[in-house]
């Protein structure tokens, strides 16, 4: 990673913002041909001036990883049978062991997996207004929904009625580029639903740090913490610990697990790789937790895209991921530039016909109604209150219409 941009005085490297002359000089060495090197420089030297939210850049189509970001709501499924496991659980301490086990279990779906096989982390399509991805994975179902469009936000939802459980949640980012990385807030909340103990869990979102993006070769590092708390009395708080600047390894965690304000288990070990949790009573033996690298990720089960509506991100993306998958970026670039122009065309008619937008799937629930709201509303301003950072949970949820909580018991 370049190093020791911008201004001399500055003491902290990381801090240090890159101009665009240094930009020339930088060694695209991870691109995969010459030909796209004054391309993506260029587009760097936007990235580093610009002071507003990056998500709004439009990037070149090399550059562009195949998936629109509203699939990667989908990752929270990506092991069916530890979300089904959480309802297994017998007693309170045991159930939010179960919830953080099912956790990590997403974590490198979302942040690693692109990243294999000599890879890097690309740039996922900016969702369309109302875009809808629609899949099952084992026994699970998820539905995602862009419900707004500035700033960016995707809503999702999974479910296993069978198990009881469920998982109402959305995001949104905020990223601007720090140093020579991309820094990356993530606003919103997952709230987990257990029907057979009537228990919610509400879960906020590390940050993200987008490192290797000065040398086209940018992975994802996972930085502060995590929190999952129950309406039962527990408590889980998951760290995430930086690389040291010399040596050591990237994706150590670190975390406590409470039931009844005492801790009960302790964890531990790399969320890519192998997590651990060990008994607070015996810290010194340790049991995996989960095995990222044991456990493959579920296959996403979804209609024929010709029986997709004109929605639904494969249908939409079809021939821009196509065309990227032939490397063909000029084609790729074109059919991009086609979506875009049929958007502006649509938000150019509402705005003619003074016609307001509402999303088809989710409904936004303000924390500040919960007072007159159902159980499940009031469960989750309570949670929020309780929650340890509050400052990126938002100020509301977006909820599944059709959610398993909602339905008659």
């Amino acid at each position: 990673m370049a190093l020791g941009f911008g201004n001399k005085n500055k003491t902290n490297k990381e801090e240090e913002v890159p101009t665009a002359k240094d930009v020339d000089s930088l060694s695209m060495k991870n691109l995969e041909e010459k030909s796209q090197f004054k391309e993506f420089k260029e587009f760097l030297k936007v990235v580093v001036s610009f002071t507003g939210d990056l998500s709004s850049l439009t990037c070149p189509a090399f550059f562009l990883n195949g998936l629109s970001l509203l699939e990667y709501g989908t990752y929270w499924g990506d092991h069916p049978t530890a979300f089904q496991a959480i309802s297994k659980a017998q007693t309170p301490e045991e159930r939010i062991l179960a919830i953080c086990r099912w956790f990590i279990s997403t974590l490198y779906g979302s942040y690693a997996s692109r990243c294999t096989d000599g890879k890097y982390e690309k740039k996922p399509y900016n969702p369309i207004l109302g875009e809808q991805f629609h899949c099952t994975m084992g026994d699970a179902k998820c539905v995602c929904e862009q419900v707004c469009h500035h700033p960016p936000i995707s809503a999702f939802y999974l479910e296993d009625e069978k198990a009881g459980v469920s998982l109402n949640g959305h995001t949104g980012q905020k990223s601007k580029f720090k140093g020579t990385s991309i820094r990356i807030e993530q606003v919103g909340r997952a709230v987990l639903y257990l029907k057979q103990y009537d228990e919610q869990y509400m879960i906020d979102f590390p940050d993200l740090l987008i490192r290797g993006v000065l040398t086209g070769g940018a992975f994802i590092e996972l930085g502060g913490s995590c929190t999952i708390i129950g309406s039962n009395n527990t408590k889980a708080v998951i760290e995430f610990v930086p690389k040291p600047w010399f040596g050591g390894e990237y994706n150590h965690i670190k975390g406590s697990v409470y039931a009844d304000e005492k801790i009960h288990y302790h964890l531990s070990g790399r969320w890519s790789h192998q997590s651990f949790y060990s008994d607070a009573k015996d810290d010194g033996k340790k049991e995996l937790l989960f095995d990222a690298e044991a456990e493959p990720m579920a296959e996403r089960l979804t209609a024929p895209v010709d029986e997709q509506s004109e929605l639904e991100s494969h249908r939409i993306w079809g021939p821009v991921t196509e065309a990227l998958k032939e490397k063909n970026f000029k084609v790729a670039n074109k059919e991009k530039t086609k979506i875009e122009e049929w958007q502006r065309g649509v938000r150019k008619q509402r705005e003619e016909i003074k016609e307001n937008w509402e999303p088809k799937l989710f409904k936004f629930e303000k924390d500040l109604d919960a007072q007159n709201g159902t159980e499940y509303q009031k469960k989750n301003y309570d949670l929020k209150n309780r929650i340890d950072s509050k400052h990126h949970l938002d100020a509301g949820a977006w909820t599944y219409v059709h959610s398993l909580h909602s339905k008659q018991h």
